[in-house]
């Protein structure tokens, strides 16, 4: 599952239209959470299905995307990927989590921010974004991040794919 946060409402044929375009290979489907817990096209589910949730969020990024029916292996990576697509796409603030490249350990408050198709680390600790009391998200310093790539099925692309 990914979690994105945007800095804007936005609806979602927006959201559908750009997962849509980034993962070809797969049929993106609209879950809403908020309402009806009802899932888009729901009878055309199968393992190439992707869901999508937006979510109200009291912070400074007021719609959480939550991206579900992906695979666990990659996930913080193809959120990075997906969340600087949809900043650059929409010309707004996005942010997710983070954790150093090659790393294995990741701490829950690491985040990266993308904005004007800069990338900043990010401590989300004690926020309204990840903890729904406390500050707004504290930028820490500008990052230069790996350029994942993913295929059309939403698969990371390695150097021995």
């Amino acid at each position: 599952m990914e979690q994105i946060g945007i800095d804007k409402y936005i609806k979602k044929d927006f959201i559908k239209g750009i997962l849509s375009e980034t993962f070809k290979g797969c049929k993106i489907h609209y879950f809403d959470q908020g309402n009806t817990w009802e899932i888009e096209d729901e009878k055309q589910l199968d393992d190439d299905s992707i869901c999508f949730s937006l979510i109200k969020n009291e912070s400074e990024f007021p719609i959480l995307i939550e991206i579900t029916r992906t695979s666990d292996k990659n996930a913080l990576e193809r959120g990075q990927y997906l969340a600087k697509i949809i900043s650059d796409q929409l010309n707004c603030k996005t942010i997710t989590d983070y954790k150093e490249p090659y790393e294995s350990l990741f701490c829950p408050s690491d985040s990266v921010i993308f904005d004007k198709g800069h990338a900043y680390f990010a401590d989300d600790g004690n926020t309204m974004w990840a903890d729904g009391e406390g500050e707004e998200v504290k930028i820490v310093k500008e990052i230069f991040l790996t350029n994942y790539k993913f295929d059309d099925k939403a698969n990371l692309i390695t150097s021995n794919s």
